[in-house]
């Protein structure tokens, strides 16, 4: 709720365009689906923290309320962005990740028998080494 009420105090949103801009904020770490952000703005609007309006598309288009403003400005008293909590310190593993996925998906969908073999082995392997990772104390 928090995230939804600051992201539209700043303008006028579609949903999809709420779940764009908290993604975008998070640097990809969240990422609300349609099938949770429809029903949030839902309650937020039979709340009366936030409006419904038809642009000229005749799409809806979210927007704060007086009363959600009030309370955005109490909340934000006690309570930092909530994208912030997913802020990585260091290097960021995300971009990694997602290459290897796509790289996976690509041996997947194009590659023989026999890669699709290695490929299995190199990710079962590379579970092995995060595991160990973990497992090791944390430097101070």
């Amino acid at each position: 709720m928090h995230g939804t009420l600051l992201v539209l105090s700043e303008r006028a949103m579609h949903g999809y365009e709420v779940i764009a801009e908290l993604e975008e904020r998070s640097d990809g770490a969240w990422r609300p689906s349609p099938g949770s952000i429809y029903p949030a703005l839902k309650r937020l609007a039979m709340k009366g923290l936030i409006e419904a309006n038809e642009d000229s598309d005749g799409k809806r288009v979210f927007s704060i309320t007086d009363e959600g403003a009030e309370r955005l400005a109490a909340m934000n008293e006690d309570h930092p962005p909530p994208w912030e909590r997913f802020a990585e310190s260091g290097p960021s593993l995300r971009p990694v990740a997602q290459e290897l996925m796509s790289q996976a998906r690509q041996i997947g969908r194009f590659g023989s028998d026999e890669q699709r073999t290695k490929a299995i082995a190199v990710l079962e392997q590379a579970k092995v080494d995060l595991y160990a990772l973990m497992a090791e104390p944390k430097a101070e």
